[in-house]
C-alpha cells in the first residue's frame, strides 16, 4: 500500500517526535481506499458526496477547498455517516495507533468513530460530544496495537447540517495539535478574589433534613480550605412561601417555606429549619476548618409571600412577564425581607452582608403554578423595590452590616441593561453595595466589567451551571469549568457562585457536586467528578489572591497576597491531548511544583492525580489530557521581606490595629483585610475616606484591599499592637 508520511511533528523539547501516516487527504483524487456514505441507519441511499471532484468546504483547511461533504437533512433517522475501506489493511503498532479525523460542523452534534479489522467484527460506537462549532475539530480514536485495520466509519448524530471531513491519518500520539505557550505576567493584574460559593436553594431544603453527621460531613466538604471546596460565599434563600392549598412546586426542595403565613400573622421563626441547619453548620465548619469566619452571605428572594402576589401563587404571575407583587405591597415586601434579615442578625448572630430583593427578575418564565418560586420585575419596578428596601434598611439602622445587592439577572447582557437603567435614574447606584448577574448566557462581559469599574462597585457572578449546554456529563462539566475561567478573566468578577451544590440522583448529576438519593435519607452521600473539577479552582485560588495575566484563554493565573505562591489552572475541553509550554520568565526562584488534575471521565476523584516536579530554567511543559482541568501550585521568590512591608505612611496604613485613611476624593470606602494565607480576616463598609477605623487584628502581616473610584488599591501592612 502506498502511504504519505509526515515526520517531525515536534510536541515539545521533552517529548518524542510524532510520525503520521495520512490515509485520506481529499485534495487528491488518488488515495488507496474506497469511500462511501449513507443517509440512514440501514446504509441505503446514494453517496452524499462526490470525492473525485473536490467538494467546497467552509475553510481551506489544506490551502484548497477540497474536503468530503455530507448533508444531513432533518428527516434523516438518527445518524448518517462516512465509511472508508482501505485497499490494503494497515498493521497498527505503537507508532500509528491513533486514528485522527478532522470534522467541521456548525451544530452541537455528536460524532462516533468505529473500526473493523481485516478479520473480525466492528468495534462499538465511540460517541464523542463536542460543543465547538464553526471550526475544524480533531476527533481521535485509539486502535489496539496488533489490529490490522481494514475499515473505519464516522457517524453523525443529532443536528441536521452540512458536515465536512478532511485529513484522516494515523499518528503515534493522541494529539495532532501544535504546542501552545502560556506566558504569565504578574504586572498585569485583574481582580482580587473574594471567594467561591453557591446558593443554598434548593438542595439545603432537602439535605438539611439529613442526620447531623451527614450534614457536618457535607458542610466540611464544602468549606474545608485544605481538603474541600474552600467555599465562603453563600446565597441564603428568604422564601416567600406558597399558598397552603397549592401542590405544584418541584420535589427536590423547591417548596421553600415562608416566615409569615398572612398579612395578619406573626412571624414564625421555626420555619425553614432545614436550610437554616445547613447554614449554621457551614459557618461552624468554616470556623473549624479555616480558623476564621470569613463567610459572606446574601439573603435573596425568589418571590414575595403568596399573599402579597397578584396571582396568589409564589411561582409567578399568570402572564410570566408581569410583576406578581401587588402595587401596594412593595413597602410590605421590603419590610418582610428586612425583618427576616434582622432576626438572623439579632437573634441568631448570623449576618447577611447583602440582601437581594429579586432573582432573575428579567425572566418571563415565572408563571403561576410553576415548579419554583419566581417573580418578574421590570427595570422601573426593580428600582422602586430598591428604594423601598433601602428606606427600610436605613430606618431600622441595618445599613452598617447589610447592603443591597442587585440585580441577579438571568444573563449578563440583561444584567448590564438593568444597571444602565439604574445609572440613568440617578439615585439607585449609590444604594447598592454589590452588583451581580448570572452567566448562564449573554456575551457582554467586558461591558459589565467596565460598568462595575466605572461605578466603583464589586461584581459577583452569583449563579451559573450547565443550563442548555452540552449533551453529555463530561461536556457539561467542562463547559462550566471553561465558563469559570472566562468569567474571572473577562467579567473580572471577585466572587463566583454555583446554583446547586447538592443534588439528588447518581454521580452523573452535572448540576451538583455532592449527590444523594433524595428519596432515601439512609443512602450514602458522595462527591462526583464535578466536585473535584470545582476544587481545581476554589481550593487553590483563595480569597485574597489576585488574578494576573495568562496568555491562553483557557488558562487562569493568580498570585497570593504575599506574592510567594503562583497558581495556574489549565482547562482542556478538547477530546485530544494538548501540549502546553508555560513561560515563567517574569518570575524567579521556583520551589517544587505541585500539580493536581481531574479528568471529566474519571469519577469520584479516584483518578484525581497529584504530581510534584522541579522547574528547570523558567519554563515547563505539560500534556493536558482530554476533558481535564489541571492546577499547578508554584512557589516563587516574588515577595518582599517583612521589614519592607511596614509602611506607616501614605493614604492608607495601620498603627496598631487602627487603620488611618487619607483619600480626599471619596467620603467612605469598603475595606477588606486578608492574611498572608489569602484568608479574609475582616471587612468593614463605610470606612471614612479621611479618618480612622478600628480593626480587631492580631500581630502579623496583612493585605489591605479597597477601591477608590475606579482605582483598586492593595497595600501590605504589618500590625504590631
Amino acid at each position: 500500500m502506498k502511504y504519505l508520511l509526515i515526520a517531525c511533528l515536534l510536541i515539545s523539547a521533552t517529548h518524542l517526535i510524532a510520525t503520521e501516516t495520512i490515509l485520506l487527504d481529499f485534495e487528491s483524487a488518488t488515495v488507496p481506499a474506497s469511500v462511501s456514505s449513507w443517509v440512514n441507519y440501514s446504509k441505503t441511499g446514494t453517496s452524499a458526496s462526490t470525492w473525485a471532484a473536490p467538494n467546497p468546504g467552509p475553510d481551506a483547511i489544506n490551502g484548497t477547498t477540497g474536503c468530503y461533504k455530507i448533508v444531513k437533512s432533518g428527516q434523516d433517522p438518527y445518524w448518517t455517516g462516512l465509511e472508508v475501506t482501505l485497499s490494503n489493511s494497515v498493521s497498527i503498532t505503537s507508532a500509528n495507533q491513533y486514528l485522527h479525523i478532522l470534522v467541521y460542523k456548525n451544530t452541537n452534534s455528536r460524532i462516533a468513530i468505529t473500526y473493523t479489522p481485516e478479520s473480525g467484527s466492528q468495534s462499538s460506537d465511540a460517541w464523542q460530544a463536542n460543543s465547538t462549532t464553526g471550526a475544524w475539530i480533531d476527533y481521535m480514536l485509539a486502535i489496539p496495537v496488533g489490529t490490522r485495520l481494514k475499515t473505519f466509519s464516522i457517524k453523525i448524530a443529532d443536528g441536521a447540517d452540512d458536515y465536512y471531513f478532511d485529513q484522516i491519518l494515523l499518528s503515534s500520539v493522541a494529539t495532532t495539535a501544535s504546542p501552545i505557550t502560556i506566558a504569565i505576567d504578574p504586572l498585569i493584574k485583574g481582580p482580587v478574589v473574594e471567594g467561591w460559593g453557591a446558593s443554598l436553594c434548593w438542595w439545603a431544603n432537602v439535605m438539611g433534613g439529613f442526620s447531623d453527621v451527614k450534614v457536618k460531613t457535607i458542610c466540611d466538604w464544602i468549606t474545608d480550605p485544605a481538603k474541600g471546596l474552600n467555599m465562603n460565599i453563600f446565597r441564603f434563600n428568604i422564601g416567600g412561601g406558597d399558598a397552603p392549598d397549592h401542590n405544584h412546586m418541584r420535589s427536590d426542595g423547591g417548596n421553600m417555606p415562608g416566615y409569615k403565613a398572612s398579612a395578619a400573622a406573626d412571624y414564625d421563626w421555626a420555619q425553614d429549619a432545614k436550610q437554616r441547619k445547613i447554614l449554621q453548620q457551614l459557618i461552624a465548619s468554616r470556623i473549624e476548618k479555616a480558623g476564621v469566619n470569613d463567610i459572606q452571605l446574601i439573603g435573596f428572594s425568589n418571590s414575595p409571600p403568596y399573599w402579597m402576589t397578584v396571582s396568589g401563587c409564589s411561582a409567578g404571575s399568570v402572564e410570566g412577564n408581569v410583576c406578581n407583587l401587588k402595587p401596594d405591597m412593595f413597602d410590605d415586601f421590603a419590610d418582610y425581607l428586612t425583618e427576616v434579615t434582622r432576626h438572623y442578625h439579632d437573634d441568631l448572630g448570623i449576618t447577611f452582608n447583602y440582601i437581594e430583593p429579586f432573582n432573575e427578575p428579567d425572566a418571563n418564565w415565572w408563571k403561576a403554578f410553576g415548579g419554583q418560586e419566581g417573580c418578574y420585575f421590570s427595570d422601573v419596578q426593580q428600582m422602586t423595590m430598591i428604594r423601598e428596601l433601602y428606606q427600610k434598611l436605613e430606618g431600622k439602622n441595618m445599613l452598617s452590616y447589610c447592603q443591597i445587592n442587585a440585580n441577579d439577572a438571568n444573563n449578563l447582557d440583561n444584567g448590564l441593561n438593568a444597571l444602565n437603567a439604574y445609572s440613568s435614574a440617578g439615585d439607585i447606584v449609590s444604594r447598592l453595595g454589590l452588583v451581580s448577574a448570572h452567566s448562564y448566557g449573554g456575551n457582554n462581559r467586558v461591558g459589565l466589567a467596565n460598568w462595575a469599574k466605572n461605578n466603583n462597585k464589586k461584581l459577583w457572578q452569583s449563579e451559573s451551571g450547565p443550563l442548555y449546554v452540552g449533551t453529555t456529563y463530561e461536556s457539561q462539566v467542562m463547559i462550566v469549568a471553561d465558563r469559570i475561567i472566562t468569567d474571572l478573566r473577562v467579567l473580572k468578577c471577585t466572587g463566583w457562585c454555583d446554583w446547586q451544590l447538592g443534588g439528588g440522583g447518581d454521580l452523573s448529576n452535572s448540576w451538583a457536586q455532592i449527590v444523594s438519593n433524595y428519596d432515601d435519607n439512609l443512602n450514602p452521600i458522595a462527591r462526583n467528578t464535578n466536585y473535584y473539577l470545582r476544587a481545581q479552582f476554589s481550593r487553590f485560588i483563595k480569597a485574597g489572591y489576585t488574578i494576573i495575566e495568562s496568555s491562553a484563554n483557557n488558562s487562569l493565573a493568580a498570585i497570593s497576597p504575599d506574592e510567594k505562591e503562583l497558581v495556574l489552572v489549565i482547562s482542556n475541553s478538547k477530546l485530544y491531548v494538548q501540549n502546553y509550554s508555560v513561560d515563567l520568565s517574569k518570575f524567579s526562584g521556583f520551589g517544587k511544583v505541585v500539580q493536581f488534575r481531574t479528568r471529566a471521565q474519571e469519577s469520584l476523584g479516584v483518578k484525581n492525580s497529584e504530581d510534584r516536579f522541579n522547574i528547570t530554567g523558567n519554563t515547563f511543559n505539560y500534556d493536558a489530557q482530554p476533558e481535564s482541568v489541571a492546577t499547578f501550585i508554584i512557589p516563587i521568590n516574588q515577595g518582599t521581606s517583612a521589614s519592607e512591608l511596614k509602611d506607616n505612611s501614605g493614604d492608607m496604613y495601620f498603627s496598631g490595629s487602627t487603620l488611618y485613611t487619607n483619600f480626599t476624593e471619596v467620603g467612605s470606602i469598603s475595606v477588606a483585610i486578608y492574611n498572608v494565607a489569602g484568608q479574609l480576616v475582616e471587612t468593614k463598609n463605610r470606612v471614612p475616606g479621611q479618618g480612622t477605623c478600628q480593626f480587631s487584628l492580631k500581630d502579623g502581616i496583612y493585605l489591605i484591599h479597597t477601591n477608590v473610584g475606579a482605582k483598586k488599591i492593595t497595600k501590605r501592612a504589618v500590625v504590631s499592637n
